[in-house]
Formats: structure tokens, C-alpha cells, sequence
């Protein structure tokens, strides 16, 4: 965890949100609380979950430290918690439904929202609340949480969001060593994914037809269950696909990591944010990416080092042929699995729990204090700042949204709300000396202060991907 934090024993946590993780459609979101609150229930916090109830599953139990409450609604679940003398700290919400919840933990409660989709986030714009207590949730110092850049950028132009939004990208799950499966010998594709209209699958199977007439042998193997599943399997019998498309349904974990083994390219065509962790995921594999050019999707593929993006749906079969003509070379095909597994690696989920957890005491802290004026005024905007040095930060030094990292006796910081200027006076209160500073760029506000290493630098124009044929 991040050592700027006080310890988490010191907070109550309330994720309130329609599922929780064992819900059918819980998706990425519902994984990336999971993880996170897991690291978190693991150094003492105490972390209640209200979900919708699950037919089959308790309306509590406790999973991974993590208790969780269901009931036919979740802000019930929340009342009764409340009724029994529970208190929270701080409210993780999710799911773009806040309602009436500060009614019933209290107004003086902050929240964190986690948005996983911008597609579905009506949230709690200004006007669309009810006055008083729970109008408070409207105001511009509310905090929100992107999983990348891109969403955050369409949260402010699509939907007007003013208030502070930090990024907290997703982790990726390192697979477990295995010297047996190799990559399969035809091109494969796997794609694990919901089976949901958001996932775009559609888009993918239509797109298949031509890429099967260019590469007859080819293999595409989806894993994965939902609603949309029968109707996956006619658009495949009425596309003709049954000889190259395989719809898994779910899989226990041993067959899905030997599909990830196996492929080549991984797919996303879908409109969900949280994708971006099933492409780190088939990345930790030595697996590239194609992936539409989608807020939140985009921002976790380097083109031509891990990948490509694809301006449009119309282009799509033409890529995926460029991409697995050029993986059939053993030679490319190892380069790009090297990269992959690069990029990967900058993205853990204890990483993605000491960020938010950085977000969630900030909150807390503004919402007992009040904000600071001059950071807090420029949300968007951080500065990375580089220095010798090889001892720890002082805590207390930096605000918990800050982000240090000590390697190769260089200090590297990435200071959040905070312009070139104020930087100088977080270096003067350090001491720091023969320090370069910058405003961060996307780079820095997804994977953080550490340089990227050399493989995962700028374009790879020895790499023969194709995107975009004209």
C-alpha cells in the first residue's frame, strides 16, 4: 500500500452497488472492487458490500474479508447495516445509481463513484438529484474515479462531469508459470469476455466472414456465459461461422488458461471501460490486441508494440488479417509477447489498490477539512517530477493522491492536481536537488512516475502490424 496512507485499519468502507462479485454481469467492475477491496480488507479496513440479492447465495456472507450484505434492493441492504450500528467512513459506489443513499448513511458521508462504463453513467450530474442532503452528491468538489484517460476525458465532453476525476487503471493478472502449452499451430483468437450487448461481440463476428476467407484455418475461441449467448450462436450459424467460431460458455480456470496459452491475438470491440483489464490480462499472457478505438479500451494497447487500434468497425477485418499474418512469423510473434508481458507488468492490482485507496482518504480528508485550494482547482492536471535519490519520500510529505516510486537511485513522482509551479514548492519542502519536471502526459497518467522501458517506448515500425489499409 501506499506508505503516504494511514493505516487502512482506520476506515469503514461501504461499496454500495447493484452486484457484487459472485452476481451474473458484475463484469469488470465487480472484479476490479473485488480485488481491490480484498487488498484492503487483507491490511485491516473494514469493508462492507450491498448488492441486489443472488438467488442461491446468503443475504450475508463474508468473501475474502469482505462482508457482504443482499437484500431485494441494495440501499435496504444498507439500511438494515445501518440499523445495527454500522458507520462508514467513505462510500465506494458504482453502477451510475446513487438515489437516496446519503439519506441513509448520513450527508456528512463522502463518496467515491467508480465509473466502469461511461455509456451508462447518469450519476448525479448537477440537477438531476433530489435538494437537499442528497443534492449535496451533485456538487463540483464530488470525487470520481476513471479507470483510464480516454474516460475521463468523455466523462467531461459527453457528460459535463466538473469535479475532481482521478485515473485508477484496472491490474492485470499474472498467469501462473507453465512450460507445457504452447501456441496453437492454425491463428487463434480468444476473446474472454460478458456475454452482453456492450461487448460488442457482434461487431466481431461480423467482421469474421472476410478474415476467414483470408486465413481458412483460423480459430476463434470465446469464453464466457450471459444473456447474450443464444443470440451469439444464431449470428454464427447465419454468418456460417460453425467451423472456425466456438462460444465456451464458462470456463473453469485450468481450460482458460490453457486457451490464453494457446492464442495468438485477443479481440475488443466492445464499449465497456473495463475491458481494458481483459486486455491486460491477455497481455500478462504474451497476448497482442486488436480493440476498437473506444474511450477506455484504447488507452491499454501500445500500437505496434502490444497491438493496434482501429479507427472503426469497417476496418476491423482488415487488421485482424494484417495482425495474425504478421504473428504467424515465430520471430515477430515472440517480439510482441515480450512487449505484451512488459506492459503487463506495469499494471498490478496492488497498484490499483494503493491509487484508490490514496483517492478514498483524500476524500475523506476534504470532506472533514475542506478542500485545498490550489490543487483542487486544477484536478485534471499533474506533473511528474524526476530527481536522484535513493531513501523513502517523508510521510507526510505528498498528498495520499500522489504517487512515488524509488528505482535505479532515482526518485520519480507524479503529483496530481499540480502545475509546474507548485511542483517547485513540493520540491522545495523535500530538499530535492537537479530535479526535471514536466506536465504529465497520458503515458505517466496511466502506468505512473516509472520510466517505460525501452521495448514498450514510441511506435515499432520494424514490426510489420497493419492497421489502417487504404
Amino acid at each position: 500500500m501506499n506508505p503516504h496512507l494511514p493505516h487502512p485499519a482506520d476506515r469503514r468502507v461501504l461499496v454500495f452497488g447493484e452486484r457484487d462479485t459472485h452476481q451474473p454481469g458484475a463484469a469488470a467492475a465487480g472484479r476490479y472492487l473485488h480485488e481491490v477491496t480484498r487488498r484492503w480488507a487483507a491490511d485491516g479496513t473494514q469493508v462492507t458490500w450491498a448488492a441486489r440479492r443472488l438467488p442461491g447465495r446468503p443475504e450475508q456472507e463474508t468473501i475474502a474479508g469482505v462482508r457482504v450484505l443482499r437484500a431485494a434492493r441494495p440501499l435496504s441492504a444498507v439500511a438494515r447495516a445501518v440499523r445495527d450500528g454500522n458507520r462508514f467512513d467513505v462510500v465506494l459506489a458504482t453502477g451510475g445509481s446513487i438515489g437516496a443513499l446519503p439519506l441513509v448513511v448520513g450527508p456528512s458521508v463522502p463518496v467515491v463513484e467508480v465509473v466502469d462504463r461511461t455509456d451508462r453513467h447518469t450519476g448525479t450530474r448537477p440537477g438531476q438529484l433530489l435538494a437537499g442532503a442528497v443534492g449535496r452528491w451533485s456538487r463540483t468538489d464530488r470525487v470520481t474515479v476513471a479507470l483510464s484517460p480516454s474516460a475521463r476525458h468523455d466523462l467531461r465532453r459527453r457528460l459535463g462531469l466538473r469535479g475532481p476525476i482521478f485515473v485508477v487503471p484496472p491490474g492485470a493478472t499474472t498467469p501462473a508459470p507453465d512450460g507445457v502449452t504452447g501456441r496453437a499451430t492454425v491463428p487463434t483468437v480468444v476473446v474472454e469476455a460478458d456475454l452482453v450487448p456492450q461487448e460488442g461481440l457482434n461487431v466481431l463476428l461480423d467482421a469474421l466472414p472476410a478474415v476467414v476467407a483470408a486465413l481458412p484455418d483460423l480459430r476463434v475461441e470465446i469464453l464466457g456465459d450471459g444473456p447474450d449467448l443464444a443470440r451469439l450462436r444464431r449470428q454464427v450459424e447465419v454468418l456460417r461461422l460453425a467451423s472456425a467460431v466456438t462460444l465456451h460458455g464458462p470456463l473453469v480456470p485450468e481450460l482458460r488458461d490453457r486457451w490464453w496459452r494457446r492464442a495468438w491475438l485477443t479481440a475488443c470491440t466492445g464499449t465497456r471501460e473495463g475491458r481494458g483489464s481483459r486486455l491486460l490480462d491477455a497481455a500478462a499472457y504474451g497476448v497482442p490486441g486488436v480493440a476498437l478505438a473506444a474511450a477506455g479500451a484504447r488507452d491499454f494497447v501500445r500500437p505496434g508494440r502490444t497491438g493496434e487500434i482501429v479507427s472503426s468497425a469497417d476496418r476491423l477485418s482488415d487488421a485482424l488479417v494484417g495482425q495474425l499474418v504478421s504473428l504467424a512469423d515465430d520471430e515477430v510473434a515472440s517480439g510482441f509477447a515480450e512487449a505484451c508481458r512488459a506492459w503487463a507488468a506495469r499494471f498490478t492490482w496492488d497498484r490499483t489498490a494503493a491509487l484508490l485507496a490514496g483517492v478514498v482518504e483524500h476524500q475523506i480528508r476534504t470532506a472533514r477539512s475542506g478542500p485545498t485550494r490550489r490543487r483542487s482547482a486544477r484536478p485534471d492536471i499533474a506533473t511528474l517530477v524526476r530527481f536522484p535519490g535513493r531513501g523513502p519520500v517523508p510521510v507526510g510529505a505528498l498528498r495520499s493522491t500522489d504517487e512515488v516510486d524509488v528505482a535505479d537511485e532515482q526518485v520519480n513522482l507524479l503529483l496530481n492536481g499540480c502545475d509546474e509551479l507548485d511542483a517547485l514548492g513540493v520540491l522545495d519542502r523535500l530538499g530535492a536537488t537537479g530535479a526535471e519536471l514536466r506536465l504529465a502526459g497520458h503515458d505517466e497518467l496511466l502506468i505512473g512516475p516509472r520510466p517505460l522501458p525501452p521495448i514498450l517506448a514510441g511506435r515499432a515500425p520494424h514490426l510489420p502490424f497493419v492497421t489502417d489499409r487504404s
